[in-house]
């Protein structure tokens, strides 16, 4: 389990570091922002992996939590959508409750391949300060998760 913490850390800390030929993505709008989206924080601490569907709809749009160490889970519905120039405000609530998560920040890319880079914090607004959270919109984690999977198998058994 903590490689697989490591290569997402180091998958994160290298994620805006640009290269020479680097596309430039725009700002995201409400329409891009549709998709299936991954993100991770507690690198180190507590981890917990985040899956989110977002639909054309708020009401539709949903987010899960996942705690790895004990598989523990939670679901979120959207609550309220903000997306002005490429500025994005998300706020999830559980479906019984007002209780959920807020995620800010900035948010870049296409209908191909997207990111948000921000903050996020339960149950109110993350205070203003340094990018904590990576969101993007591909199965990275997924991937990562694979990857580590198939390394582990890489090494003979003795």
């Amino acid at each position: 389990m903590s490689r697989i913490v490591l290569l997402i850390l180091l998958f994160v800390a290298s994620a805006d570091r640009a290269a020479p030929n680097q596309v430039e993505y725009p700002p995201l709008a409400r329409d891009t922002l549709v998709g299936a989206w991954q993100g991770l924080i507690g690198i180190g601490t507590h981890p917990v992996v985040f899956h989110a569907v977002i639909a054309p709809r708020d009401s539709d749009s949903y987010l899960s939590e996942i705690f790895p160490d004990t598989m523990q889970d939670r679901l979120f519905r959207l609550e309220s959508c903000t997306v002005t120039n490429g500025k994005i405000t998300l706020h999830f609530t559980m479906l019984d409750s007002d209780y959920g998560w807020w995620i800010e920040g900035e948010g870049f890319g296409d209908k191909n391949f997207a990111w948000i880079k921000g903050r996020i914090s339960i149950p109110d607004r993350p205070k203003p300060g340094p990018a904590s959270f990576y969101f993007e919109r591909i199965t990275w984690l997924r991937d990562v998760g694979w990857a580590a999977l198939r390394a582990a198998e890489k090494i003979p058994k003795k």
